[in-house]
């Protein structure tokens, strides 16, 4: 049996039940995502919009990532800020959308209602990550077009 994790035949749909456990757990928490640096979509909660929906969710989590990790300069005086960045929260009228680092190569998207704890969900996801995050990371993709 081979022990080594490969996220590209791993089953990431058997983590949706993991992910469920904040939708279940904290008021007001609606989805949770969990997507790769560039933007796929890897699992998602039971309760997560349509498939179509959720990978949007994924490409602008991403999207929100980059920026984030960008605006870093902003704050050091470092030249990468790469390692830095932790996550990102954006706040609506209805509710917030948080992207939280879960490990290498992956993330979480988070999408709640207004009256979500984020302090809770904070840490929802931070214990997940700590415990699973092994589970969870998606190394980069390696090119298969070039060859090597």
């Amino acid at each position: 049996m081979n022990d080594v994790f490969d996220p590209d035949t791993f089953n990431f749909g058997s983590v949706d039940f993991l992910l469920d456990q904040a939708v279940q757990r904290i008021p007001h928490v609606r989805a949770v995502i969990l997507l790769t640096s560039d933007g796929l979509l890897r699992a998602q909660t039971r309760h997560a919009p349509e498939l179509d929906t959720a990978q949007r969710m994924a490409a602008a989590c991403t999207g929100l990532q980059a920026t984030s990790r960008g605006m870093g300069e902003l704050i050091t005086t470092e030249q990468d800020v790469a390692g830095g960045w932790r996550q990102t929260m954006v706040e609506f009228d209805d509710g917030y959308v948080l992207v939280v680092s879960a490990g290498q190569g992956t993330y979480l998207g988070i999408a709640t209602g207004e009256g979500a704890d984020l302090g809770r969900v904070g840490q929802w996801a931070q214990e997940l990550v700590q415990s699973v995050g092994h589970v969870l990371n998606s190394p980069a993709r390696q090119d298969v077009g070039s060859g090597s």
